[in-house]
């Protein structure tokens, strides 16, 4: 790789307490101590209490394997009464954690058998993390586990504010307002303002979030590097813009296949979980397994978004009419009782291990909600999308999926049973479906090509073991 150092290097990580987050993490370290790297990953103190309780007691704090360790910072919060919001939840972090963090930092420089730390590879909506990282002296870097797309997005909002475009009217859900097109955004054409970041959208000059995620970006600017779990051909236009805005972008993805393709002996203190604090289903490929090669619509919503109960049943019964049997993860807290909405064709799940079932040949189209790693997971095995958004940037990674790179289309808000079931029809039977198919194909096919030797995440890796840790910053 380069240069060599006499000092072994050491990464310390901090997720967002999320499994969208909390999972890349995992992976880009596995992925970096294969390559000689020491890496402590930090949760906060919920999310590692979480953890406990449905792992059964894995990941304990202060605990070292393989040159893997698990540290825990406090934020505050108890797990007898969690965070309600969104907000609430930041807030708590961006108070209560930063000046743990900066001691956990500092007792680190002199702990034996541990390598002092080279940096700090902050998830970007934990700006506390980098800000501490600064003013111990650390280096950070910025690790954004979304879209490459989404934070072009969010690096708008800035512009969106200093335009006028927002705070928007009271009304703008159906005034039409969200139509606006929004043409001079760099490296993305046919934006709409509905296809930003649904943190923008909002009539509250003073939004909390929105004032957030300006100062997240602000943060990101000013990192050392910035790591995206993407590869370079699926989003080269948005990369291309990106590259003046940030400092140096190091493109990984897609991680979880170059995760998953070291050996066993490259070790995991985090356990062979991926950070769910969710129950997989075991029996939904064994269902699978009876089912023809891509008759089945897989439905799922990610590990957060909420629906409700008349959009459940709206989905039921879209599903249940579209023609194709169906594998629904419907998790328990966005329906009591998933039996009551499963159809004679369907299986309805309330958690499943999505890889593998995306991987399964009798899946022929991914239901999502659009989240980053969903789509990235839905591209490597090869199968098309129909995306329904929920909040964040999956708007915008809908509209990419549909307008950029051609690989599936869009279920419109409040879309009903009637027009589900046609949409999953089209797509699963119809020429749109059959043009996404084999769009996705050769996205599949550069994905793999980007992940092995030679290819350029898996070189990119290299890069930054060898520019931003051996040699220093």
């Amino acid at each position: 790789m380069g240069s060599t150092t006499s000092q072994k290097p050491h990464v310390v990580l901090v997720p967002f307490p999320a499994h969208g987050h909390v999972a890349p993490h995992l992976q880009l370290g596995r992925v970096l101590h294969a390559r000689g790297v020491h890496v402590t990953l930090v949760h906060t103190e919920l999310h590692h209490r979480r953890l406990l309780r449905a792992k059964g007691g894995e990941a304990a704090a202060g605990e070292t394997t393989a040159g893997f360790a698990v540290e825990v910072v406090p934020d505050g919060l108890s797990l007898d009464d969690p965070p309600r919001t969104l907000v609430a939840h930041h807030e708590a972090m961006e108070k209560n954690c930063i000046e743990p963090f900066k001691a956990l930092l500092r007792a680190m420089r002199d702990r034996p058998g541990v390598p002092p730390v080279s940096c700090v590879v902050a998830d970007t909506p934990m700006p506390f993390a980098a800000v501490a990282a600064r003013e111990v002296g650390v280096p950070d870097v910025q690790f954004f586990t979304a879209s490459p797309s989404g934070l072009m997005g969010y690096l708008q909002f800035g512009e969106l504010l200093k335009r006028g475009i927002i705070p928007l009217q009271d009304g703008y859900k159906t005034d039409g307002s969200l139509d606006t097109p929004l043409d001079w955004i760099p490296g993305m054409r046919g934006m709409r303002l509905r296809d930003m970041p649904t943190f923008c959208h909002t009539s509250d000059a003073d939004d909390w979030l929105l004032h957030f995620h300006v100062h997240q970006m602000e943060v990101a600017a000013s990192a050392k590097a910035v790591v995206l779990n993407t590869f370079h051909d699926i989003e080269k236009d948005v990369l291309d813009a990106l590259a003046p805005l940030l400092p140096p972008i190091y493109t990984v993805g897609p991680l979880a296949t170059m995760s998953a393709a070291l050996p066993p002996s490259s070790g995991d203190a985090f356990g062979a979980s991926d950070g769910s604090l969710l129950q997989e289903d075991a029996g939904c490929l064994a269902w699978l397994d009876g089912k023809p090669a891509r008759s089945v619509v897989y439905a799922s919503f990610g590990s957060h978004a909420s629906m409700s109960g008349a959009d459940v049943k709206e989905f039921a019964a879209g599903l249940a009419r579209c023609g194709s049997p169906y594998l629904w993860v419907l998790r328990p807290d966005m329906a009591a009782d998933v039996g009551e909405v499963a159809a004679e064709e369907g299986l309805v799940v309330p958690w499943c291990a999505q890889e593998a079932v995306l991987n399964h040949p009798a899946v022929g189209l991914f239901l999502t909600h659009c989240g980053w790693n969903s789509i990235l997971e839905s591209v490597v095995a090869g199968v098309p999308v129909l995306g329904c958004p929920v909040v964040s940037e999956q708007t915008t990674n809908c509209h990419q999926v549909a307008a950029a790179w051609g690989i599936g289309g869009e279920l419109p808000q409040g879309a009903g049973s009637d027009e589900i079931a046609a949409l999953v029809r089209e797509m699963m039977a119809g020429e749109k479906g059959k043009n996404a198919r084999e769009k996705v194909v050769d996205w599949k096919r550069l994905a793999e090509g980007a992940t092995k030797q030679g290819g350029s995440s898996y070189g990119n890796i290299d890069r930054f073991v060898d520019e931003m840790l051996l040699k220093g910053f």
